[in-house]
């Protein structure tokens, strides 16, 4: 699912550099990621072995079908022209021409069919490709021994209402997800997706928000009240707007928090600031955006396109799903903070 956010898109001012300043401030011991992704465990290697083998299967499988669909593209050409040919070098014989428009018409039934079928087949086997490639990735992402009820469905969806009431952007038309997974944590349930949420430009749907979607149900009270936060990104970073009945209560050039709470500090405390931050803004992350509204935490991370694509003409690299892994370990404290705040309640908020 490789999209890129329309142009036209509200982009921020914010340039990296100034974000890494702001983040120093706050993150003074953090090790940086690029230096932990240069690391990889021998079971990750294995990872990428078993997903790459498999892989090679399905592009061989690939490749094959599309010689033979030129093949038999090529054939239909010949019988077709040559089909042609004979009605009009015997278009004195009758029945040369009822033959050859028979023939014709067979060909090209036979070629549907055949078409139709190959298509299935090609399908049929990507499917499985991918079901197996979110599967084993995900057991790898997920791998706490907390996690109950785990269970990945690489064709299910997130529902739409979800992201429409974390209540991030407007006009949201509709979403597309997939690799869907759902577990609990204790009491807290995590539904998560590779989602994009889509509004209408031009005619045309285009994204606002693509990249990792957490749906999590927690106890947490607000009396209908909510609370949007926003780790700034770049220049692909589209910024929250379903904000008219929310006011801009707290930010700076690295992130902006939006609320119709009067006692939205006592959720978003200085070690809730803190946790937050520790996402690294660069060219695979481009924002981090987290919704609190009663008992719904909605956190987005929004991805590049191509951190976003499947691995079938490249070779599948643990890169990706390495970050999405610490991403995942940065969201598990950002909920653990979230749904314990309330017994460390701070006064300020880092700036």
């Amino acid at each position: 699912m490789s999209l890129r956010k329309n142009e036209e898109s509200q982009k921020t001012k914010i340039t990296e550099d100034e974000i890494s300043k702001q983040k120093k401030q706050i993150e003074k011991d953090l090790p940086k990621k690029a230096e932990k992704l240069l690391i990889v465990t021998d079971d990750e290697k294995k990872l990428e072995e078993v997903v790459n083998s498999r892989r090679l299967e399905y592009k061989k499988f690939a490749d094959k079908q599309k010689k033979i669909n030129y093949i038999i593209t090529a054939v239909v050409a010949v019988i077709l022209i040559a089909s042609f040919i004979c009605i009009m070098a015997f278009s004195q014989y009758s029945w040369v021409m009822y033959v050859s428009i028979g023939i014709m018409v067979l060909v090209l039934i036979g070629t549907y069919i055949s078409s139709k079928a190959m298509r299935k087949n090609l399908m049929s086997n990507a499917e499985q490709y991918i079901d197996y490639l979110y599967q084993i990735t995900a057991k790898y992402i997920y791998d706490e021994k907390e996690i109950k009820e785990f269970e990945v469905t690489p064709k299910g969806k997130l529902e739409d209402k979800w992201f429409i009431d974390a209540h991030i952007y407007k006009d949201i038309k509709s979403t597309r997800s997939r690799n869907f997974v759902h577990f609990k944590i204790g009491d807290i349930i995590y539904d998560s997706a590779d989602l994009a949420g889509n509004t209408l430009i031009k005619g045309k749907l285009s994204p606002k928000f693509l990249g990792r979607f957490y749906s999590i149900k927690a106890s947490n009270k607000t009396n209908g009240k909510i609370t949007l936060f926003q780790l700034k990104g770049g220049t692909l970073s589209v910024p929250i707007d379903n904000v008219d009945d929310l006011k801009l209560v707290d930010g700076n050039k690295l992130y902006c928090i939006y609320s119709n709470d009067n006692d939205y500090k006592k959720v978003f405390t200085t070690k809730l600031i803190k946790e937050l931050t520790k996402f690294e803004i660069d060219d695979s992350l481009l924002d981090v955006i987290v919704s609190i509204k009663d008992n719904l935490i909605s956190i987005g991370i929004d991805y590049a396109d191509e951190f976003m694509n499947i691995p079938v003409d490249k070779e599948f690299s643990i890169k990706n799903s390495k970050q999405v892994k610490e991403d995942f370990q940065k969201v598990l404290a950002v909920v653990h903070t979230l749904t314990y705040s309330h017994k460390t309640p701070e006064k300020e908020i880092v700036k």
